[in-house]
């Protein structure tokens, strides 16, 4: 392929990944409306989204025209969550906002036939699982004393340092605090979110398996009904 074409290829893929991801991110929107109102000040989820949405360029005008949007009569958003077992005691949870259940039920079970895992009963996976708040920093000038210095007011579980950033883990109810205080405070807030954190990870699985665990993840991220996947396994 001429070296031209094969970077329009690439761009259009980029572009193709952020509509996917702005899609999300509008969907989480309008949840968040549905639930606690257009009041930003007054709905802490509605502000987390539209944090998470301007930290990956979702323009205020399309922001905007969610929350608005949403107060409309439109499709009716529910919130559904499928535990899963896969082989070599892999643990999935999968997350999603959807107006049609039967669809991403059937899409879930496609993605997972691949995969040789399937469905398991309500909480036999989430037990292993805790739901904590997670703010990703990046490092810049902070130390992790003086990080913890910052938050010494907030209920911290644990602080992660790695070469160029941190992960703070909080308790899922102090997450809009600790969000809404460290941003006011100006710091280099990369992602922040609420999520599932396995309690324990695997070790390494068979190349194979590796491959297919990421072409699972791929489908679920292609999934317009799929907000989130969480497993207990790091890829390679």
């Amino acid at each position: 392929m001429p070296r031209k074409h094969l970077v329009a290829s690439q761009t259009n893929s980029k572009q193709q990944q952020n509509a996917k991801l702005w899609q999300k991110l509008a969907r989480e929107i309008k949840a968040a409306v549905k639930v606690g109102g257009p009041n930003p000040d007054a709905n802490p989820r509605l502000k987390a989204a539209i944090d998470r949405a301007l930290d990956n360029n979702l323009s205020r005008e399309s922001i905007e025209k969610n929350i608005n949007g949403s107060q409309k009569k439109e499709e009716e958003l529910i919130s559904v969550e499928y535990e899963c077992y896969g082989p070599n005691g892999l643990q999935i949870i999968v997350e999603s906002l959807t107006d049609n259940t039967n669809r991403v039920a059937s899409n879930l079970r496609g993605y997972l036939s691949k995969l040789n895992a399937s469905i398991a009963k309500p909480n036999s996976v989430k037990v292993f699982f805790d739901k904590y708040g997670v703010l990703t920093l990046k490092k810049e000038d902070w130390t992790l004393d003086s990080l913890l210095e910052k938050t010494i007011d907030y209920q911290i579980i644990d602080i992660h340092e790695y070469d160029d950033g941190f992960e703070i883990l909080c308790p899922a109810e102090e997450f809009y605090k600790l969000n809404n205080f460290l941003r006011n405070e100006k710091l280099p807030i990369i992602e922040a979110v609420i999520k599932y954190v396995p309690q324990n990870y695997l070790d390494d699985l068979p190349q194979e398996l590796d491959e297919k665990i990421k072409r699972f993840i791929n489908s679920c991220n292609d999934d317009e009904d799929i907000q989130n996947v969480t497993l207990n396994y790091e890829l390679s």
